[in-house]
């Protein structure tokens, strides 16, 4: 099956969000290192952490994106939604906090998060729901 509109569009948009994501990062990066608990934990484990987290992070996301845009898996679609909602909560704690990224990381920030947003919408399109099998009458005409 070739792949469908709404799946290349969301490839885009994610592997965009990705991007736009670690653009963020590097650009917050004297910001987020600076923070109390960063320092704690580099403190205990050591300053290898948060490039290993971060690495960990765009290793999680890659597979994500692979099995979901190229391999049609429906847990990866389940678990970048899941992610999704988390990040809509991780959002709305540092606005209501007032601790979102300054500058130009921040709009990096919201751009990445705009971009998620209509990726995981992409997902849930017709044409990405017979990606997923989750169409019965395409399933059978594909069959």
């Amino acid at each position: 099956m070739t792949r469908p509109p709404s799946i290349v569009n969301f490839e885009r948009c994610y592997l965009g969000g990705v991007l736009l994501g670690w653009i963020a990062t590097a650009l917050n990066w004297k910001h987020m290192q600076d923070k109390v608990a960063v320092q704690q934990t580099e403190a205990m484990v050591g300053a290898w952490y948060m490039p290993t987290i971060l690495a960990i992070s765009l290793l999680v996301n890659l597979l994500l994106w692979y099995f979901a845009a190229r391999r049609g898996s429906k847990v990866a679609k389940w678990i970048i939604v899941v992610f999704f909602v988390l990040a809509c909560f991780g959002v709305a704690m540092n606005m209501a906090r007032h601790d979102f990224p300054p500058g130009l990381a921040g709009v990096a920030s919201v751009a990445a998060f705009v971009i998620n947003a209509i990726a995981v919408w992409l997902l849930f399109r017709p044409d990405a729901k017979a990606w997923f099998g989750e169409d019965a009458a395409a399933s059978e005409v594909d069959g």
